[in-house]
């Protein structure tokens, strides 16, 4: 009885066609589609790094194929976006009224990702914010890690076994028969 009511229906059965069909079509391909690019976003601050800077203008540059993307002016508040970013290793620079500023390090855009990149820009210099530094020193590698410590843990262990070994031989059952 409840089909014939809903199939009788042009309304219904307008919506049941409509929701199979949406159901079947392939829509995860569609947004599969816009998860092949990236997106950067941001702040552009002046050298005091606190105040935010006007009208500046973020270009990457892909250093495969030259390919160049730029953000629109930034805002008030120094806010910048750069979307639709096709995956690969960019350089950066930004452009103010002031001048223009380019960094020497290169970043990397994956597909399906947003990157977040704060930058200050000094007089002759651009620096970032928040982004470590490469050091040139050796990685230390953990103590136990290490032969020393290696050493110190097997030693440690065999010491261990046999005290456990000694305790549990000196206490067996008092006998009258064994001496």
């Amino acid at each position: 009885m409840l089909r014939e009511k809903i199939f009788k229906s042009p309304v219904l059965l307008f919506l049941t066609i409509v929701s199979f069909t949406l159901i079947m079509l392939p829509l995860e391909s569609w947004a599969k589609s816009s998860a092949n690019y990236g997106s950067l976003v941001g702040f552009i601050y002046g050298s005091d790094m606190k105040t935010p800077v006007k009208n500046a203008i973020v270009k990457i540059r892909n250093l495969e194929n030259g390919q160049e993307y730029a953000s629109m002016p930034t805002d008030a508040s120094g806010a910048y976006k750069i979307d639709q970013i096709k995956e690969g290793k960019y350089i950066l620079g930004v452009s103010t009224p002031e001048g223009n500023y380019n960094f020497e390090y290169v970043m990397a855009v994956k597909p399906g990702e947003m990157g977040k990149l704060s930058l200050a820009l000094k007089p002759g210099e651009a620096s970032t914010l928040k982004q470590e530094e490469p050091t040139t020193e050796k990685e230390k590698v953990p103590f136990f890690q290490t032969p020393a410590g290696i050493t110190v843990l097997v030693v440690a262990s065999t010491v261990a076994l046999y005290g456990i070994f000694k305790l549990i031989e000196g206490k067996e059952e008092a006998s009258p028969t064994r001496k």
